[in-house]
């Protein structure tokens, strides 16, 4: 193929905004991406059949290995992960938009000690610039985004003004606010890549609930609607059902990728610069699967442990009306306090209710008169909080390589993770946190799931960025050390992850690299 200037791999989070940046900053570079899946089909979204609950845990499950197990049409093109050796499961969605097609979109930003904890607390590792200096990039993929949210809040430093007001409430979010006002906690409303009124072309979230198994309305910014179509039109060429299989790299810089199309046949695409952002698992698998040379590759997975609790109330409440993910939120207890006897901190986010099919699902027994009392007993009457502990890096925790080669041509993917015993004690710490606000709020009674299995949603970590290529990937620009002209622009670049969600910093990260690169490419 005729060579490019920059082949990105991978078109979700990261790759769409560094899509987007690089080919608005300079026009003349020819930019490719290759993605292994296809565009997200809205006609072919679940959520209005008779089976959408059943889809949750099966075809449009979070976790890869599930859904290839139903055996049925996926909408992700995926690869099988053993992740038997890990507490948590990973959760990722392979197609253009990436997970952000089935992302609850809590688009919180990292707290500015996020970018020090060595030097504030002594623990993990700093990053090789700090909050202010990616603030202007937040700003940007906030723009872009489209952002649902209160301005003002405490817990940060002042944002630009939010582009729309909070998602509703409903009862359950009223309740919570008030029992954290009682306690003289901090509380917010999120931050929501979610419309609450018509913005950007696309329709206001109707609440209906099932986020996780995409968005027919269009009202929840995946990048496929807010970053692709931008990018697109600049001329950014966009290859689905395209598998990069392997970077090559010669004399210590790449020339180059090569994919198999839907049939199997392979394509050298020859180029100047190589971008991966394959998420933390992905990005590790294809790093490893090309000879690229680093001791810190592929370790330190962090995925942010998580844990809930569910209060039980007596009278009727709306827990499955809107957004699962996106209610509000306290950081009262993010940052560090030693006397709670470990470093760094907790988010206490609101969630909403389950599925009906969900929720029994996970009952103990399964079925029988017990299990429907019990049903009967949660369902419309339940408040959970979820609590997310910040991960620290630790070398065994990581992503390995198996000798099997997977039907897309890589090889196998592995998984190692155990959580600290610091790890639990702050969520122990968060879950008693959170009882308080369930007791102020009139539970009674509470039923705790910790840590949560199925919470693996943010794998971060995995090519991390710094100055030393013994404990790093890549520099503060995202190449790689050893293969400089390869650059990482997704979760995995991240040295330390804080205790909050990470889209909004992968899409800044990203924005920022991508400025570099095209001042670099000048």
């Amino acid at each position: 193929m005729d060579p490019v200037d920059v082949v990105i791999i991978g078109a979700g989070c990261g790759g769409a905004a560094f899509a987007w940046q690089i080919k608005r900053q300079a026009p003349h570079l020819k930019i490719v991406c290759l993605e292994r899946g296809g565009w997200p089909d809205p006609t072919r979204m679940p959520a209005k059949t008779m089976r959408w609950q059943r889809a949750i845990l099966e075809d449009w499950a979070s976790n890869p290995n599930l859904r290839l197990k139903s055996g049925a049409y996926r909408g992700s093109n995926d690869y099988p992960i053993d992740d038997g050796n890990s507490v948590f499961k990973p959760l990722m969605w392979n197609g253009v938009g990436g997970s952000t097609v089935a992302w609850a979109a809590h688009f919180p930003r990292l707290h500015p000690s996020d970018f020090r904890t060595r030097t504030l607390d002594g623990v993990g590792d700093d990053w090789p610039f700090d909050y202010f200096e990616l603030e202007p990039w937040y700003d940007l993929n906030d723009e872009i985004m489209g952002v649902a949210g209160l301005d003002g809040d405490p817990a940060y430093p002042p944002k630009t003004p939010r582009a729309m007001p909070p998602l509703p409430f409903g009862t359950v979010a009223n309740r919570a606010a008030r029992a954290f006002s009682d306690l003289g906690w901090h509380w917010w409303p999120v931050d929501a890549a979610i419309n609450s009124v018509p913005h950007d072309g696309r329709d206001a979230c109707n609440n209906c609930g099932p986020c996780l198994i995409g968005c027919i309305p269009k009202a929840k910014a995946s990048v496929d609607l807010t970053y692709w179509p931008r990018a697109i039109a600049l001329g950014v060429e966009l290859r689905t059902i395209a598998i990069a299989r392997h970077i090559h790299i010669e004399a210590g810089r790449a020339t180059g990728v090569t994919y198999a199309d839907r049939h199997g046949t392979e394509y050298l695409q020859p180029a100047q610069a190589v971008v991966v952002a394959g998420n933390g698992v992905g990005t590790a698998r294809l790093l490893l699967a090309s000879g690229i040379d680093s001791p810190a590759l592929g370790r330190h997975l962090m995925y942010h442990p998580a844990a809930y609790v569910r209060g039980l109330f007596k009278d009727r409440l709306d827990g499955p009306v809107g957004p699962v993910g996106c209610s509000i939120y306290s950081h009262e207890f993010y940052e560090t306090d030693r006397a709670r006897g470990f470093e760094r901190g907790v988010h206490l986010q609101l969630s909403r209710e389950n599925a009906l099919a969900v929720q029994a699902s996970r009952l103990q027994p399964l079925w029988g008169a017990a299990a429907q009392a019990q049903l009967r007993e949660e369902f419309l009457h339940t408040m959970p909080i979820l609590v997310l502990a910040e991960d620290l890096p630790e070398a065994h925790n990581r992503v390995t390589l198996t000798r099997d080669e997977e039907p897309d041509g890589l090889p196998g993917v592995k998984i190692d993770y155990r959580m600290a015993e610091r790890a639990q004690k702050s969520l122990d710490y968060g879950l008693a946190r959170a009882e308080e606000v369930l007791l102020a709020a009139g539970a009674y009674r509470m039923i705790r799931v910790s840590p949560a299995p199925l919470t693996g949603w943010h794998l971060l970590g995995t090519a991390r960025m710094g100055d030393d290529p013994q404990t790093s990937v890549t520099d503060r620009k995202g190449r790689c050390h050893r293969v400089p002209n390869v650059i990482v622009a997704d979760g995995s670049l991240f040295p330390t992850v804080g205790a909050a969600n990470p889209a909004s910093t992968i899409g800044a990260v990203a924005l920022k690299l991508a400025a570099e690169l095209a001042e670099d490419m000048a």
